[in-house]
């Protein structure tokens, strides 16, 4: 009887292997802002309070600070590409590489999940970017959404499951998308897309032109319950 215990005991072990959340910190590595976007920033533009939020939902956050490789993708369940860097936020900028593009895309295609944060016009890097985003059917437009006097507030609500009973999310200056495959519109405006999921192999990808939860913004409006709603879908699916 023990033995069979043992036996069924082992079988289930994978299933509670706790989800792993990674945060590229590679080709988002600020030297004049360290901590923007980083697990451990505790100021406005840090990722502190996202990190806790994927701590309640059972995440192990780990940051992959080398290339995107099979290597470095081995045990990532979700990974997190923010804002990647220009020569005006750091002295050595790394762009995503062609051999990274094609190691995530095979990821995602196995079942990884993968979440695109960019950044609006002159915030960001965006050819990179959108070289691997394209693979995808969505890309990054080079643009500032709302386009308004004074710093431009979207906010808005979906029909998706993340906006459950109207939900709202509040963003500040994103870059909106432009859709050239299969990707779903699960946010729009006017005409104007800024939230994208594609079903890619069995993996997803969500990609939204703004780095949208961080510290400064999580508790605006209703951004902390779309966030763990969205990221609750993702670990899930």
């Amino acid at each position: 009887m023990f033995r069979i215990l043992c036996l069924i005991c082992l079988s289930a072990a994978p299933s509670l292997a706790q989800f792993v959340v990674a945060l590229d910190s590679y080709h988002n590595n600020e030297s004049k802002m360290p901590d923007h976007y980083q697990w451990d920033g505790t100021r406005n533009g840090g990722f502190s309070e996202l990190g806790g939020l994927l701590r309640g939902l059972g995440a192990e956050l780990r940051t992959i600070r080398e290339p995107l490789s099979p290597k470095t993708l081995a045990g990532i369940a979700l990974l997190i590409i923010v804002d990647p860097d220009t020569p005006a936020e750091t002295d050595n900028p790394k762009y995503i590489e062609p051999e990274e593009i094609t190691a995530v895309k095979t990821w995602v295609q196995e079942g990884g999940r993968l979440v695109l944060l960019g950044n609006d016009k002159g915030n960001a890097e965006f050819a990179h970017l959108n070289q691997l985003a394209t693979q995808f059917g969505i890309e990054f437009l080079e643009a500032t959404y709302p386009k308004m006097q004074g710093k431009g507030i979207f906010i808005g609500t979906g029909t998706d499951p993340i906006f459950e009973n109207g939900l709202e999310v509040y963003i500040v200056e994103l870059a909106p998308l432009k859709i050239t495959g299969n990707a779903d519109i699960i946010l729009a405006d006017k005409g104007t897309d800024i939230m994208a999921l594609a079903h890619t192999g069995r993996g997803l990808v969500f990609a939204l032109g703004d780095p949208w939860i961080y510290n400064e913004y999580i508790g605006h409006k209703d951004n902390r319950r779309v966030a763990t709603n969205l990221f609750r879908s993702l670990m899930k699916k």
